[in-house]
């Protein structure tokens, strides 16, 4: 299958699962290439300008927006979604755009109220769905809500083995909204360059590569991973010049990478199955327990489960227990602007303007959505509320 028969099959899959029209996707080498892109159309048309957006992230979602010479203001999370809440106390007249986080995949209810504020100020609503590919923040009639929605099949995204490619969803009803930001857009996303060969060869190997990193001892890995990005053989999921603020020209999607992913794509029923019953799982078990707060009592299949605890300390240990246990447990976005800026003021970012975020980064754990049933009794077995987890395994470790 050649490129152009890839692509349109890519399309026609995330259209099918989304329930939305093929032509209305755009497929990029990563998502934040499209992501930069769609930004870069922004700033086109309305100049320079302003992006609510939140610390509780990747720095590779605030980069676009840099690069675009737009300027990111943070808007603290709600703890209960570890997403965007009242943007409205960041918001200025210089605001062009806001950015929707489904955080672990939780759409939730937060989607409409965050939709009606810009609608209301006339901003460009991005949606960032790295976590929940085709899956949409929808209103009650079934409509998409957001103008531009960003989608990943990057590394420890919804899909095991796809490490590269991004999809954009660019809403038909954006041509109402402002007919010459969607041309702009659409254009662009159509009119991406191909790679170069060293950046389409080290998407090829980078399985191969990973898998070899993993198999040296954590003393060496580290240096081994450095010294295979200086030499160019190897491309990180997030490299060294993008804690700096900077990102690559954005290139389009490889016929290898289409090709992997339709290889993958199919079996995404499945796995949001799964996950949709390990989220329901979490829900029952972790409920009324002494020692955490499940964050997400949601019906929808994420990608992790976050519970929150106290203090940090007590996550650690947790952590600890867990991934000893072999299990592997994600501490999503802690640091904030993960894995952490070379310099907060490059990011426009101070502390002050996200206190809860900055309060409970360090508390949460993110649990795999993705276990078979026996693992799943496993790693309830140490988490249930009924056993106080944490003051069991605590006494554990004072023998």
């Amino acid at each position: 299958m050649d490129q152009n028969q890839s692509n349109l099959a890519v399309r026609k899959l995330l259209a099918k699962y989304s329930h939305t029209d093929p032509d209305d996707w755009f497929l990029t080498f990563r998502a934040r290439f499209g992501m930069a892109t769609c930004f870069q159309a922004i700033y086109d048309i309305y100049g320079s300008g302003e992006v609510i957006t939140q610390p509780y992230t990747c720095i590779t979602a605030i980069n676009p927006i840099l690069v675009s010479n737009l300027k990111p203001v943070y808007a603290d999370i709600n703890p209960e979604t570890l997403s965007i809440n009242q943007p409205e106390k960041v918001y200025s007249s210089k605001t062009v755009a806001i950015v929707l986080q489904h955080t672990l995949g939780i759409i939730g209810d937060k989607s409409q109220k965050i939709a009606n504020f810009a609608k209301k100020h006339r901003l460009i609503l991005v949606e960032d769905s790295a976590h929940c590919l085709a899956r949409m923040a929808k209103d009650d009639s079934g409509n998409t809500l957001a103008d531009i929605s960003v989608h990943s099949f990057g590394v420890e995204k919804v899909l095991q083995y796809t490490k590269f490619g991004g999809a954009i969803y660019v809403n038909p009803s954006l041509k109402k909204k402002n007919a010459k930001l969607y041309e702009e857009i659409t254009s662009h996303l159509l009119n991406l360059p191909h790679p170069p060969l060293s950046l389409d060869l080290r998407s090829r190997t980078y399985r191969f590569q990973n898998g070899i990193l993993h198999r040296l001892p954590n003393s060496m890995m580290h240096d081994a991973r450095s010294l295979a990005y200086k030499a160019h053989i190897f491309e990180p999921a997030v490299a060294p010049y993008e804690q700096n603020a900077e990102q690559t020209q954005p290139f389009s999607s490889t016929k290898f990478i289409n090709n992997t992913i339709l290889k993958h794509l199919p079996t995404l029923p499945a796995i949001y199955k799964r996950r949709l019953k390990n989220t329901r799982l979490y829900n029952k078990k972790l409920a009324n327990n002494y020692d955490y707060k499940p964050l997400a009592n949601v019906e929808e299949p994420l990608l992790a489960y976050p519970i929150l605890f106290e203090d940090a300390a007590s996550a650690t240990k947790v952590y600890d227990v867990l991934t000893s246990s072999g299990f592997f447990i994600r501490r999503w976005y802690s640091p904030l602007l993960y894995p952490g800026p070379n310099s907060n003021r490059r990011y426009n970012y101070s502390p002050k303007m996200a206190p809860i975020a900055e309060e409970i980064h360090t508390r949460v754990l993110c649990l795999p959505t993705d276990l078979t049933p026996d693992k799943m009794d496993r790693i309830l077995a140490i988490l249930r509320p009924t056993e106080k987890p944490v003051e069991k395994i605590l006494k554990k470790q004072a023998k």
